[in-house]
């Protein structure tokens, strides 16, 4: 198969090229994922793996660690990653002890105490005249004259319907008193909306109301009910799917569950996002010098990396055509499964996007390409195959060589077939 003669010349330059052209391609794609490792939004294929259909759609979908993305409407399972994520950054970036109380704060809030009570508070010198006590639960708000205080506990909070009836006792009046109380509710709530920690608002969030924690009657859970009931459905519904109605009706349940699902998730990760901005800003120029904190490894983020160290090495080994038979081989292997998360066979719903296909499609083009590629040796017309081949090739002589001398010496025989090696030693 080296023999350049079996080939025309044409055929060589194109098949080289191609093999140039797909190399590229490759590379550049590695490379380009790799650039965005350092933005705030790295690569993934998170959503690829996600939106996955056809026979292996179950198992390309469970590679990306919570496909239906119900981890992030779980308290337990974002305060976790929370808090986990806090301590690798407090130890990659080795933050001193005030840096340390602040992320602390991001996290738990920041509040004062009055016995072993967490609270918020502002200061008031007294009620307003005429205003007996407040017309709030005693075990959310209440006023201290001892020390002038308006405090609201910290566990409970205060509502916005709690603001409007403590706002309602000095309804249409203008004296001072009225203005200072209403500073004082003002204040208060401002404080009480800037101190919950990220924690807090993250447990108000999947409650219904990002302000909120622990009342029984703030949950608003119809929204996450009802997502998982069109989950439900969709599963059901996708596995009978056989006509091209129901298949446009899969569409459009996918539509739906993909924007309650953005509706649900969104202000969550928007959330996250803010917290490690918030972290980054406590940072000084020297500890951001040490690059992001690591990540813990997850199926996800080993599947990430695969992908882009495959690209990126194979596509380097096809441009210098070193290895390429098994470059194209192993090349075409993984652009098989980037065909098989989104099969365009007949009864499969059509993958979102431009581009419209029939079983066939650019993955599995590129797929027959590299394996013809595979069938012949173009990293021995051009390409550091030749020169590995004759390295290969000066070491196996000088290896046969070897093994003859000393073959000729344990026997006793002269050397015959070197003269050349036996002048050199006379």
């Amino acid at each position: 198969m080296t023999d350049i003669r079996r080939y025309s010349l044409a055929a060589i330059v194109l098949l080289v090229v191609l093999r140039l052209a797909i190399g590229w391609q490759l590379l550049y794609e590695g490379l380009w994922k790799i650039d965005t490792l350092k933005t705030p939004k790295p690569w993934t294929s998170e959503g690829y793996l996600k939106n996955s259909v056809g026979p292996l759609r179950d198992t390309f979908r469970q590679m990306s660690g919570d496909p239906n993305e119900l981890g992030w409407l779980d308290y337990d399972v974002v305060a976790g990653r929370w808090q986990d994520w806090a301590n690798r950054f407090q130890k990659h970036y080795q933050l001193d002890d005030k840096q340390s109380a602040a992320l602390a704060r991001l996290l738990f809030g920041s509040h004062s105490k009055v016995g072993d009570r967490k609270v918020f508070a502002a200061e008031l010198d007294k009620l307003p005249s005429n205003v007996e006590k407040l017309n709030v639960s005693g075990s959310v708000a209440w006023f201290d004259a001892k020390a002038k205080r308006l405090y609201v506990d910290a566990e409970k909070l205060l509502t916005p319907d709690d603001r409007a009836r403590l706002e309602s006792l000095v309804r249409d009046r203008t004296d001072a008193e009225a203005n200072a109380f209403l500073t004082a509710v003002s204040r208060v709530y401002d404080r009480q909306k800037s101190g919950l920690g990220y924690l807090k608002k993250l447990a108000g969030a999947l409650k219904g109301n990002p302000e909120l924690l622990g009342n029984e009657d703030w949950q608003q859970m119809g929204k996450l009910d009802l997502y998982r009931q069109q989950l439900t459905a969709y599963e059901a519904d996708y596995a009978k799917a056989s006509s091209d109605f129901q298949r446009d009706h899969l569409a459009h349940q996918w539509t739906e569950i993909q924007t309650l699902r953005s509706e649900l998730t969104g202000p969550i990760k928007a959330m996250e996002t803010e917290l490690k901005e918030e972290g980054l800003a406590l940072l000084t120029l020297e500890q951001q010098s040490r690059g992001p904190a690591p990540t813990p490894w997850t199926t996800l983020k080993l599947v990430d990396t695969m992908t882009i160290v495959g690209l990126t090495g194979l596509g380097t080994l096809l441009l210098l055509g070193l290895c390429s038979r098994f470059a194209a081989i192993v090349a075409a292997f993984m652009l098989l499964n980037f065909y098989m998360a989104m099969p365009p066979f007949p009864g499969v719903p059509e993958a979102p996007g431009p581009e419209h296909s029939f079983i066939v499609n650019k993955n599995l083009i590129e797929v027959f390409a590299l394996l013809a590629l595979a069938a012949v040796p173009t990293g021995m017309w051009f390409g550091l195959d030749r020169v590995l081949a004759v390295f290969v090739n000066a070491w196996k002589a000088d290896r046969k060589v070897s093994t003859s001398l000393k073959s000729t010496v344990a026997t006793g025989d002269e050397p015959e077939d070197i003269p050349e090696f036996a002048a050199a030693t006379t």
